[in-house]
């Protein structure tokens, strides 16, 4: 992060700004779906916003700043569900949290990806691998 705020100060001819305590603790809670871009852009937005040395929290995008809740399986309508119901919430919220990344949410469950797939089309009937990703070697 440090480098990208020193970057960030040298494209815009400043002195670098540092993060707050609870800036910092944001950023490292946060889970990048997006990765070094998203990292960055957030931090660019907020050395704008800021008009001191020291970025606040308030500078931090709402979307990384905001916490979702994530329920599971904490919402269900059954008091006991069934181990394919919990399995679905499972995979669909390790789906989410590696943004829709369907290879990487196989790879987070320890299950190829065309087992993926074949549960995922048996939950709604609607998902097909594409033919780009059939083609591609690991």
């Amino acid at each position: 992060m440090k480098a990208f705020l020193e970057r960030i100060a040298v494209e815009r001819n400043e002195q670098p700004k540092s993060l707050s305590d609870d800036g910092l603790e944001i950023i490292m809670a946060y889970d990048w779906p997006g990765n070094v871009r998203e990292l960055e852009n957030a931090l660019e937005r907020a050395v704008t916003l800021t008009k001191g040395d020291m970025i606040p929290r308030s500078a931090i995008p709402d979307r990384v700043s905001e916490r979702k809740a994530e329920p599971l399986v904490a919402e269900r309508p059954h008091k006991n569900p069934s181990l394919d119901v919990i399995e679905q919430a499972y995979i669909t919220w390790v789906l989410q949290s590696e943004g829709g990344n369907k290879t990487r949410a196989a790879e987070v469950l320890g299950i190829d990806p065309s087992t993926l797939y074949r549960k995922l089309s048996r939950y709604d009937g609607s998902e097909k691998k594409p033919d780009s990703e059939a083609s591609e070697a690991p």
